[in-house]
């Protein structure tokens, strides 16, 4: 499989892998990379997933995740941990395509009966 993929491993890289090999050893390093690729290889079809029009790029992810700690993390920014997570959540559904935010919207304007509801408190009178 190595042979396939890379050629033959460079000097030091190659020989049988001793059982009680470390895990910095470079035969166990690669004997483990070439066990991932071979079990991932249905994985790895590249072509097919441009034809797709699928990403193969962590790109989208890496940008989204740099939109969201822009936010929450900038100088002079302290939040509530309560705080921090309903802001992450509202520039989430903002970055969704599905759109949640203007469901709510929607979804509220239509359920809204104009008039606000409010808890009374009962003074006890001694």
């Amino acid at each position: 499989m190595g042979d396939q993929l890379f050629g033959a491993p460079p000097a030091g890289w190659s020989g049988p892998l001793p059982a009680d090999a470390a895990e910095t050893d470079p035969r166990k390093i690669l004997a483990d990379t070439l066990t991932y690729l071979t079990n991932q290889q249905s994985r790895m079809n590249y072509p097919a997933y441009r034809r797709w029009g699928l990403p193969i790029t962590s790109s989208h992810i890496e940008s989204t995740i740099k939109q969201i700690n822009r936010r929450g993390k900038g100088s002079e920014k302290f939040w509530t941990e309560p705080g921090g997570e309903s802001l992450l959540q509202l520039r989430a559904d903002q970055l969704a395509d599905t759109a949640p935010l203007d469901t709510y919207w929607l979804q509220r304007s239509h359920q809204a009966t104009g008039t606000r509801t409010y808890n009374r408190t009962t003074q006890v009178v001694a």
